[in-house]
């Protein structure tokens, strides 16, 4: 099992086309209510012991919802999720589930309808290379795997079958009536990733708000909201998250994420006086900052297989082998061709996203010498440091240094005299030539990404 063919995979999720055997009454029999808490008498449970998101010691093996419109949807549950690594989905039309509600038997006729229905399993692994460092895989890897298989995709799909047994659940691959195989699924999601240390996504964002990187209209911005000091209204809005795609529906995403979530990475939306500044707020946010330190930046490409429209998982992987056609899972986990082409696609996402920039020479400004961040602002200025990123803000903007400052008289409502001393304040500081090279620091890290993927 080579490491270079997985390293840089986060989510996969696939599907597969299968029947449902015994009319589903063996899948019921070892699918559990939802609406059940207490897992002691339930038949058929896993247990809990190395995730510390869990809410008890065991889990149901399989459990089933009830929507609002009569369809059944027979899942793990997060439990089961966080403590293996993976999670299985299936989504039941309301009359399967009303015959095995039943107390007349099951006829042939009926079990026969069942078994002729085309139903899709859906099998999600959130992050494969966290599921590869899970500890419960780990112990499976020690105690039960095949010691003389050498296929990554074997071996996950053996785990997978021994911790939830499709067979003894009545499913079967769909064409051949043969027990279910990972070969037989189709990638619907596949998520690369490369996690960026030095920077977060604030740094991003202003980066690309810099005019001449990338066009806003494309770009969509996830944000978290702040409480007030009593606890109920938002004050401001931290963005963790952005992310660039093309439609409603695009195949192709390509996102820029704090993987631990930072309160104190803060892109203000206007201009803030010293009446207006909330020194509460503004000691919050400095413990926040702090707090955070360890997050890190993650750069993901999120390719998806849309139906009736494109599929970006075959496009891409076509490109850089030179071989246009469906991509199996086998292929992305085993195939020694197929182990390069994560780290060209994630490369030409930065390309796509910062065009020539991000391919010219690095100007090598040592980090924290004379660059500031918005950390670094807030954490020497306190409060007036709010100000400067007031000012920040409108730099990223693409504002002058003229326009800054007329712009905060006639809309932001600030005196000549209280923008002069500012102004002041900010030249003899040099904040207005370290907020620039903040710029030029973030793309070179970007850069060093950029060159350092093959």
């Amino acid at each position: 099992m080579k490491k270079e063919h997985h390293q840089y995979i986060d989510t996969i999720i696939m599907s597969s086309k299968v029947r449902l055997g015994k009319g589903g009454g063996a899948l019921f029999a070892r699918a559990t209510p939802s609406n059940i808490k207490d897992h002691k008498n339930v038949a058929y449970t896993l247990p809990i012991i190395n995730s510390y998101k869990a809410h008890d010691t065991i889990t149901p093996e399989i459990v089933y919802t009830r929507q609002f419109d009569g369809r059944v949807q027979v899942h793990t549950s997060k439990d089961f999720e966080s403590e293996y690594g993976y999670g299985l989905f299936l989504q039941l039309p309301p009359w399967i589930y009303q015959q095995n509600n039943s107390a007349i038997n099951q006829s042939k006729k009926q079990i026969d309808a069942v078994y002729r229905t085309p139903i899709y399993l859906q099998v999600k692994i959130p992050s494969f290379t966290g599921l590869i460092g899970n500890i419960a895989f780990n112990d499976w890897l020690v105690t039960k795997a095949d010691l003389y298989t050498d296929k990554m995709s074997d071996c996950v799909w053996d785990y997978i079958l021994d911790h939830t047994p499709l067979h003894k659940y009545g499913l079967e691959a769909f064409d051949n009536k043969d027990e279910i195989s990972m070969p037989s699924f189709k990638i619907k999601q596949l998520d690369l990733y490369k996690d960026i240390s030095g920077r977060y996504v604030k740094d991003i964002l202003e980066l690309v708000s810099v005019s001449g990187y990338y066009a806003r209209k494309d770009m969509r911005i996830w944000n978290n909201s702040a409480m007030d000091t009593d606890g109920t209204a938002t004050t401001f809005q931290s963005p963790n998250g952005i992310e660039f795609r093309k439609g409603k529906k695009s195949s192709e995403i390509y996102k820029f994420y704090d993987k631990e979530l930072r309160l104190g990475s803060v892109y203000y939306d206007g201009v803030y006086t010293s009446a207006g500044t909330n020194r509460t707020i503004a000691d919050n946010l400095l413990k926040s900052v702090s707090k955070g330190a360890n997050a890190i930046l993650r750069y993901e490409v999120s390719l998806r297989r849309v139906a009736s429209q494109r599929d970006a998982i075959a496009v891409k992987y076509g490109k850089v082998v030179g071989e246009l056609g469906p991509i199996k899972i086998t292929d992305v986990l085993d195939t020694d061709i197929y182990s390069r082409v994560p780290q060209q696609i994630l490369k030409d996402g930065l390309f796509s996203i910062f065009g020539g920039e991000i391919v010219k020479q690095m100007s090598e400004l040592p980090i924290g010498e004379k660059t500031m961040t918005d950390t670094d602002i807030l954490q020497k200025y306190t409060t007036k440091g709010l100000k400067y990123l007031g000012v920040k803000y409108l730099m990223d903007k693409g504002m002058s240094n003229d326009q800054i400052w007329k712009y905060m008289v006639k809309r932001g409502g600030m005196s000549y005299e209280v923008v002069r001393r500012l102004r002041n304040e900010m030249s003899s500081e040099g904040l207005m030539t370290k907020m620039n090279d903040s710029h030029n620091a973030t793309m070179d890290i970007l850069r060093r990404e950029y060159n350092g993927l093959k």
